[in-house]
């Protein structure tokens, strides 16, 4: 059944950096994985970019690893075959655009 539960809380704040993922029309997800969570090679057919909240990251992809900490930005092209592990329990942001040239390579920044 919908409810609707009346709301007490005014205010909300948001991290800018994560607040500068928001497209103009869609949505930023947050992931939550456990130490030890491996999310193993995989491509995706959108550019991601993903923001640490908590925790650590060992991020890799053909050519490179990182260990992205928070505060820490990975810039991902589409197409792009990479793997995580959770080095502790991580969180983070992760917003998905459509492909678009990024010079930079795949980074933590």
């Amino acid at each position: 059944m919908t409810q609707i539960i009346a709301g007490t809380k005014t205010e909300f704040t948001i991290d800018p950096a994560i607040l500068a993922l928001l497209p103009a029309q869609g949505s930023v997800e947050l992931q939550r994985d456990a130490a030890g969570k491996v999310h193993h090679f995989h491509t995706h057919p959108v550019d991601e970019i993903l923001v640490i909240i908590k925790g650590a990251l060992k991020f890799e992809w053909d050519g490179g690893e990182h260990i992205c900490r928070p505060g820490d930005t990975i810039l991902l092209p589409a197409g792009t075959r990479h793997q995580s592990e959770a080095l502790d329990e991580a969180i983070y942001a992760i917003a998905t655009r459509p492909p678009a040239s990024n010079p930079a390579g795949n980074r933590c920044a």
